[in-house]
């Protein structure tokens, strides 16, 4: 299971990270062509031409964005919308460089931080990511086991409620953590703000403490809605929306 986690995960990298330089690439010739624009070098059909050919690798509010300045008839109203958009597509250059896997354009000396960064994504995580892949799936087989013969095993309705909610929970907590650890370390979307990092702290700590230190039956039901309720809350306000 390893061999087969570790090689998907390879190959999904590697695609990955060329969209990243294809859109590199496509983005910086957007923006210059705005820019040309801008400063009177170049027509506004030469750049909504480059645009459009870059559709498939818009965000949808820069798409949506597009679709409105070429329905716009305002040519005040368009250079407006244009100069947001060159905007928009500076932040994805950034966004998306900072992503970028490069050893030739890699800084060493930036800072310490960032080294140890680069580091982890090239050496640690090709080996470290699908072993929790597959620790993950290991852990799920073992609950589902669990919880057949937990339940058959059950004398009261009550446990047997306990027992499937607890089962459950646990499974999502697992699923809600892992989702949360890739998408920050893999894909960088994770927000780091106060507020996302404390929230993130109560759910690890807070979630596991009250099924341990708690008596009552339906405190299984009790922390599954929770953690749906973080769930929710995570991938609506603690994830930035993905660049490619």
């Amino acid at each position: 299971m390893y061999k087969e986690l570790r090689s998907n995960f390879l190959e999904n990298s590697k695609s990955n990270q060329q969209r990243v330089d294809k859109a590199l690439d496509i983005y910086s010739d957007i923006e210059f062509g705005i820019y040309k624009y801008l400063n009177e070098k170049s027509d506004l059909f030469t750049v909504a031409e480059k645009i459009s050919k870059a559709s498939s690798l818009l965000p949808y509010d820069l798409l949506k964005l597009f679709i409105k300045f070429k329905e716009t008839t305002n040519e005040s109203l368009k250079r407006e919308m244009l100069l947001e958009l060159h905007k928009d597509i500076e932040k994805e250059i950034y966004s998306l460089k900072f992503k970028q896997v490069d050893p030739v354009t890699f800084k060493s000396d930036k800072n310490i931080a960032a080294s140890v960064e680069y580091y982890i994504k090239t050496k640690i995580a090709p080996f470290g990511i699908p072993f929790i892949y597959t620790y993950f799936n290991f852990v799920f087989l073992l609950l589902l086991i669990l919880l057949i013969a937990l339940i058959d095993s059950a004398a009261t309705v009550t446990e047997q409620i306990f027992l499937i909610s607890l089962i459950f929970a646990s499974l999502s907590y697992l699923m809600v953590l892992y989702n949360i650890i890739s998408e920050d370390f893999l894909k960088r979307r994770f927000q780091r703000s106060y507020i996302n990092w404390i929230l993130l702290l109560i759910f690890a700590l807070g979630m596991p403490s009250l099924m341990v230190f708690t008596d009552a039956w339906f405190r299984g039901i009790l922390v599954f809605v929770m953690i749906f309720i973080y769930g929710y809350y995570a991938g609506r306000k603690c994830m930035r929306e993905r660049a490619v």
